[in-house]
């Protein structure tokens, strides 16, 4: 079966536009919207730290997309919706760690927080 048929959600990428001043410092980050793909995004990993009163939890994901999208480690997820249901968002924010090319798709490797 083709990864297409699994792509399933839709993927909101943002990039970076941050850029350095004349002294070599960067500004503070702007991302801005750079594509919204399809694509399949699992839960591999989520762990959960309790500290006292503070608890945090954050988790592991995959996805797929199609291969020849423009998305590098420096991007990052904005958010997954269901393609079916535009409006249910069912995860938010992750960071992306690693860009894999398959044979037929592209892999992504991010964290970020749990829900």
């Amino acid at each position: 079966m083709p990864a297409r048929y699994r792509m399933i959600h839709r993927i909101f990428v943002q990039r970076n536009g941050a850029s350095a001043n004349a002294y070599g410092h960067t500004s503070p980050q702007s991302w801005a919207a750079l594509a919204t793909v399809a694509g399949y995004v699992w839960v591999t990993n989520e762990t959960a730290q309790h500290i006292e009163e503070f608890s945090q939890s954050s988790a592991r994901y995959r996805a797929i997309i199609p291969l020849g999208t423009d998305v590098t480690e420096k991007d990052r997820i904005e958010k997954v919706e269901d393609r079916a249901d535009s409006p249910t968002e069912l995860f938010g924010t992750m960071n992306i760690d690693a860009v894999i090319r398959r044979k037929n798709h592209l892999e992504l490797r991010m964290r970020g927080h749990a829900a």
